[in-house]
């Protein structure tokens, strides 16, 4: 348990302080016309410092409402009119500064939430991003639930909770400094009295705050021990169903066409009954909480009055010493009881803190295994663009793949691959790009080549169609007219006019038209080594030929290595290269390359 605590306690230190470290520097506006280029963590710093001695500011205020309450109530009891309006002038000026403190407390805590946000989504999305890190995650089997919802939402509400609940916490501190003064003096001042005794005890109004406070804590504790795994739970479910919602939506077509709504509706429907779940789970443990916590909480307003009543009814103090007891002791007991009364957020945030830093040390470990593969690159040798030597391939679990594959390809030489399913070719691709962890031996490539891969489904980011066909950028851009060539030259030129228009063409094209539009940003491109992974699967023989010739007339030093199971295939490159099953065992080898003519 003191090894989870300590744990979760470095993981929550790793998330909050690096965003007021930064020396990343950023401009700073104040107004229209002013603005400075400093380092984040004095903007962060300085926003929170600003926050927090509002907050001080206000606890100040509270202790000057506590000994106004002592005027205001001794001037009811005297009946003395010119003491009654001279403290409602003074509470009108304590008002009004708490009115203003609130506003700009508040104004500057939005401030920081948003820019300690965008700093921290800006930082899990670049890890995310950088070196294919999400899928590397995603290859190594242990990839995060629904990462869209950890850096758009869990972030915000991280940010959110913790300047809530930190800020929270020194304001109960410094309230249980300042008015544990003002209870101790009372308590000098009035000693304790029970059954008619009167008991020396120094200090004893905070010492029973104190001991109030330290049994609900731990009840609390008790009680609500188990909310931070619920809520990590409901989190959880709650990202499932939205995300069975939106692959439903994506795969529409199939759906309809497979008559698949009844199965569809029960998929949905057991994932939202697992919210269900949680939800009455939460309901009951929430219920048990409520009953002590809100029953803490009214016992804690009368038992002032219970220690002070005495004195009072004696004539031993007045009524304004009664309720100015009655407000600090309310103070120190509501202070000493963040926890009780933090207790809910507290157990959400540490959830939400749970999730991120779980995501983030996921991120870390696909980069390590990466950097801690045995698969090392060098410069390919003279006249070659692309080589492998001795690469053996094995799955996570240590099932050998593909064992000392040698391959040497040329500028302008297309090679294809073939093999049984389960062969391991789209694994060797992996492993050329650097994605395959459970890899070993050289991969070899020629200084600066530009490599292009295409998969057999094609990505088409948000955005234009031009957008699309340009993806991912980087110079040199093609022209538009040169764009204009290329569609027409694939066959697309009825998307021509369209070029300008935002849409989802991945919902709109067909796969045919899907793949040649990945092969003509290819063509753009203009690559030294261009990887095809059945990237013309969805294209009838004649126009995959047509495509194949067209890629060689406009790519012609480009060195082609592709994967395919069509026979059609075998006259369209250069070379045959055969992946086969070995006889003896379940390992995969490759096997000596064949000669097969390419078709002119």
């Amino acid at each position: 348990m003191k090894n989870d605590t300590r744990s979760r306690m470095s993981a929550i230190w790793q998330l909050t302080t690096p965003y007021f470290l930064s020396t990343e520097r950023s401009t700073l506006r104040i107004g229209s016309f002013l603005k400075w280029k400093v380092a984040e963590r004095w903007i962060g710093g300085g926003l929170l410092l600003l926050v927090l001695a509002i907050e001080f500011g206000q606890v100040g205020l509270s202790i000057l409402l506590n000994s106004w309450n002592a005027e205001f109530y001794n001037a009811l009891q005297m009946k003395n009119v010119d003491a009654f309006w001279h403290q409602l002038a003074v509470f009108s000026a304590i008002a009004a500064a708490f009115i203003v403190s609130s506003a700009y407390q508040l104004y500057l805590n939005q401030w920081l939430q948003i820019r300690w946000r965008r700093w921290m989504t800006e930082r899990y999305i670049r890890k995310w991003l950088d070196n294919g890190t999400h899928y590397r995650v995603r290859l190594r089997g242990d990839a995060a639930d629904n990462p869209d919802q950890r850096i758009a939402e869990d972030i915000a509400l991280y940010v959110n909770s913790t300047l809530s609940l930190g800020v929270g916490f020194l304001s109960a501190l410094s309230s249980i400094i300042s008015f544990s003064i003002i209870l101790w003096g009372i308590s000098a001042e009035v000693p304790l009295e029970i059954a008619g005794y009167h008991i020396a005890g120094h200090g004893y109004l905070v010492w029973i705050a104190a001991a109030f406070a330290l049994i609900a804590s731990v009840g609390a504790h008790l009680i609500g021990r188990t909310l931070a795994r619920l809520n990590f739970s409901r989190q959880r479910r709650e990202a499932d169903l939205r995300f069975a919602l939106i692959h439903l939506r994506e795969n529409s077509e199939q759906v309809a066409l497979l008559r698949g709504e009844d199965a569809e509706f029960n998929i949905l429907r057991n994932r939202f009954s697992d919210i269900v779940t949680n939800w009455y789970d939460i309901m009951r443990r929430q219920k048990f909480l409520t009953f002590f916590t809100t029953g803490y909480n009214q016992a804690a307003v009368v038992l002032p009055f219970l220690i002070m009543a005495p004195h009072y009814f004696a004539g031993a103090i007045m009524l304004g010493v009664m309720t100015q007891t009655a407000g600090a002791f309310g103070q120190v007991q509501s202070s000493m009881s963040f926890f009780v009364n933090a207790y809910t957020d507290l157990a959400e945030w540490i959830a939400i803190a749970d999730r991120l830093s779980g995501f983030y040390d996921q991120m870390q470990s696909a980069v390590d295994a990466a950097s801690g593969s045995a698969l090392s690159t060098r410069d390919a040798v003279a006249g070659s663009v692309l080589g492998l030597a001795g690469v053996s391939l094995s799955t996570p679990a240590g099932k050998t793949l593909l064992k000392s594959v040698d391959l040497d390809l040329k500028p302008g030489e297309s090679v294809l691959l073939t093999a049984p399913s389960g062969a391991g070719k789209t694994t060797l691709l992996r492993a050329i790009l650097g994605f395959w962890p459970d890899a070993e031996g050289e991969v070899l490539t020629q200084s600066g080549a530009r490599l292009v891969v295409l998969p057999q489904k094609p990505y088409f980011p948000l955005g234009s169609l031009n957008a699309v066909l340009t993806y991912p950028g980087g110079d040199p851009m093609p022209s538009p007219e040169e764009i204009s060539r290329v569609l027409k030259r694939m066959g697309l030129g009825h998307l021509q006019s369209a070029l300008g228009e935002t849409r989802r063409w991945d919902e709109i094209l067909s796969p045919g038209e899907q793949q040649r539009i990945a092969l003509a940003r290819a063509v753009l491109r203009k690559p030294d080594i261009l990887l095809l992974d059945e990237a013309s699967s969805a294209l009838d023989e004649a126009t995959e030929a047509q495509t194949h010739r067209i890629l060689r007339a406009e790519l012609p030093n480009t060195a082609i290595l592709s994967i395919g199971h069509r026979s059609s295939l075998l006259a369209l490159h250069d070379r045959v290269v055969r992946l086969t099953p070995r006889d003896d065992s379940d390992e995969r080898a490759i096997a000596l390359p064949s000669r097969t003519a390419a078709a002119s």
